[in-house]
């Protein structure tokens, strides 16, 4: 997702604003944002999984410290994955679709 992301989505948006070709290997930004999205509800759906099948992260009472280390490590990780989506989803995406179709 990172790579797709490095390599194509984000080189597409700057060539957007930089008002430069739009160089995406054949496919519209919306059409690779559609993926990005995609691969967020995706990921978003396992950590929503996670987090059921740990009741919410919450330790058991003789958990040792690498039990609570993976939890978390686990909630940390959804906290920045939320944000993470969220900016892009609703910030960064939206705005580069209305450059592109300009």
């Amino acid at each position: 997702h990172m790579e797709s992301e490095e390599r194509k989505v984000f080189p597409a948006i700057k060539a957007l604003v930089q008002n430069e070709a739009l160089a995406a290997g054949g496919k519209s930004l919306k059409e690779l944002i559609g993926s990005m999205e995609a691969e967020h509800d995706s990921v978003g759906r396992a950590l929503e999984r996670i987090r059921s099948l740990s009741s919410d992260y919450t330790l058991p009472a003789d958990a040792c410290a690498s039990y609570t280390l993976l939890f978390n490590a686990l909630q940390a990780f959804e906290e920045d994955l939320h944000l993470h989506v969220h900016l892009e989803n609703n910030i960064l995406f939206p705005k580069a679709i209305a450059l592109e179709g300009k």
